[in-house]
Order: C-alpha cells, then structure tokens, then sequence
C-alpha cells in the first residue's frame, strides 16, 4: 500500500507505539468524580474573568507582540532571583517547553538521565527525537521515594541533560533546594543541562523553587506553565527560564508568536494577582491525609508532598486493574500503566475541592471494607 511505502520517509523513533496518558485516560461523565488530568481544582483567578470581559479584541488581528506577560514573570520573581527579560521564554504551556528544549539538546547518541516515574510526555519526545533515556527508578521499597545520590551518580560525561520534573508526576513530591543544588553541582562540573520541570511548583511557596538557585548555575533551566496552579490548563501558557544563549539558541526552533494575546494578558493579570495557588496547600494536605488513612493496607500512597494535589496510588495485588477499579465506583484517574515502569495496579490520582472530597474518602473507606 502507498500508505505503507510513505511511513518509510518519517523518522524510525516515530513509528513504535507512544505512551499518552492526556491521549488514553476516560472522561468523565456528569455522574462520576474527575480526579484524572493535572488542573486545579478549584479553577482560575476571580481576576481571569475581569480581563476576557474588558480585553480589547483590537488585539486579535496582530500578531502577538506585547510584553506584559514576560514582563510580568520578572516581576513575579524579583524579591527570589535576578533575571531579566532575555532569560525568559514563553511558550504554549509546559509541554510545548519541553520539546523546544529536547529539540535544541538533541544531538545524536545524547544521554537523558531522569528519574522514572517521571512525566511520560517528556520520556515519550526524547525518545522520538533519538535520545537515549537513562531512567533511574525509584523503588516500590522506599515507596517511591526520589534518591538523589542515586540519581547523582548516573550523571556523567556522557549524559547530555538531566530531567527532574519537581514536584514529582505522578508521585507528587518534592525535592528541597539542598537536594536540587546537589545535582546541579554535578550538572555544572560536567557541563551537563539540568532541567526542571516546575509545571505543579506554584502549588508550593516561590522560595522553594529552583529558579531561586538559577542565577548561580549556568546549566539550570526552570519550566513552569499557567495550566496548574493558576488553573489556565485551556489558555496554553508557560515559560522556561535560562541562561541567554540558551535562549538564543531555542529562538533558532521556536515560533516568534508564542502564546496568543488573551493568553499574554490573562498570565500577566494572574501574575500580579494577590491571590495564589499555594493558598490551596492546606485543603490539598486535608484531603490526603484522610485519602491515606482511607486507603488502609492494601492500597499504598507513595512518597508524596501533601500540598501538592496528585499522588501515586498502588494496590498491593498486581493483577489488579486499579484505574478500573475505581472507574467501576464512579472515581476516574489515569492508570499508573501510562507511566514507566508502573503496572495497571497503580494510578495518578489529582485529588479533588473539599467539597467532594468525601465522596472520594468514602469511595476508598468501603474499598477497605470490601
């Protein structure tokens, strides 16, 4: 067939099967609890709303070129880091950050060292892009807990970048600042890119963040995006920050029009907004200290930050189908199956509000009973 004659011009990494866990996980009908898709659950800013209301549709016939929202993100970080608006990249959404960095870092035979489970879009893209992913897993012993000398140790000269998506997808924990410097000491005595993945950080205090420590390393670069904390998932809007000629160099692969001008308005507003994610954390904290304690002994939550609003979830039975488990009692996640080396008897679990918590607490309660 002609069909199968063309597949022969596409590169060979594309045409294996592709882990997408946004691609493969269910919807959720009106009757069930979505407790899938990294959001915030509690939505966006009051202040979203002012500005789609006054926004000036002028803007829509240009071209993107304002620059509040860059100049916005700098602003954001003033009082914890120095940069400027030539460190600062937007992009649409965190996704879209991370297959410019993989494009610009993927030089034949390159080395990525991460550890597994990790985000599945980031091992997914460099691997298609012909990088070789040097997983370092994390053990189901130490219920998944990230050890950073390990993961220190698999750095050498021949990795290229090393990937940390912090907090942590699907587990939901963070590393401290102490343990990030550890690596990136590593990363600047080999001359090795550290990225950061910071997509579910602003459910955290700023001075926890990595970007706090960009300005003493050349090799770190902090990706964050708007889809999270700020419950912008539909805008599509992020940004990377690094150092300038990395930055030269993704402008050399990247659209000059990232995010549209509703997006660089609406970012911008959220950005100066006085109210912000981690404001959720103690909800976010209540709601998986009763899911733990529901859960009794035969479903397991790994190493989590309970500030953060996803968690690991294993049933000790590996022949357990736990996505469909949940699915069966109206409870919709994304099966740990998406993401390497997890079975189908763990999911990704995004908890919901306070006010459907319960229905999820009690969900679990008559599991343990059951």
């Amino acid at each position: 067939m002609k069909e199968d004659y063309m597949k022969n011009r596409v590169r060979e990494e594309l045409l294996g099967e592709h882990r997408s866990y946004a691609e493969n996980t269910p919807e959720a009908t009106e009757d069930m609890l979505d407790c899938s898709l990294g959001i915030n659950p509690y939505g966006y800013p009051d202040v979203v709303e002012d500005v789609i209301r006054n926004f000036d549709v002028e803007r829509l016939y240009q071209y993107p070129h304002s620059t509040e929202a860059r100049e916005a993100v700098v602003e954001y970080w003033k009082d914890y880091a120095f940069i400027e608006p030539e460190n600062v990249v937007l992009t649409d959404g965190s996704v879209t950050a991370l297959t410019l960095l993989v494009n610009v870092l993927s030089r034949p035979e390159a080395e990525v060292v991460c550890f597994m489970p990790t985000f599945t879009d980031m091992v997914e893209y460099a691997r298609t892009m012909g990088m070789k992913v040097h997983g370092v897993n994390t053990l189901e012993e130490d219920n998944y807990r990230e050890n950073v000398d390990r993961l220190v140790d698999a750095i050498t000269e021949n990795t290229s970048l090393v990937y940390i998506d912090n907090p942590n997808n699907p587990t939901g924990q963070s590393l401290t600042l102490d343990e990030m410097r550890n690596v990136l000491e590593k990363c600047e005595k080999l001359g090795v890119y550290c990225l950061i993945d910071e997509a579910y950080a602003d459910f955290l205090p700023r001075e926890e963040s990595a970007v706090t420590l960009g300005p003493d390393y050349t090799c770190m670069i902090s990706v964050r995006t708007f889809s999270k904390g700020f419950g912008l998932a539909g805008a599509r809007a992020g940004y990377i920050i690094t150092n300038k000629k990395l930055v030269s160099y993704i402008a050399k692969v990247s659209n000059p029009y990232m995010m549209n001008e509703i997006s660089r308005a609406l970012t911008a507003a959220v950005l100066k907004y006085r109210t912000q994610p981690e404001e959720h954390g103690m909800d976010f904290a209540i709601i998986k200290g009763a899911l733990r304690d529901a859960c009794g002994d035969r479903i397991i939550m790994a190493e989590t930050d309970d500030r953060v609003p996803i968690c690991l979830l294993r049933h000790v039975d590996d022949s357990v189908d736990l996505q469909r488990l949940l699915l069966d009692r109206g409870i919709v996640t994304c099966s740990g199956a998406e993401f390497e080396p997890l079975g189908k008897n763990s999911v990704r679990l995004r908890v919901p509000t306070l006010r459907d918590a319960g229905t999820l607490v009690e969900t679990f309660k008559r599991l343990r009973d059951e």
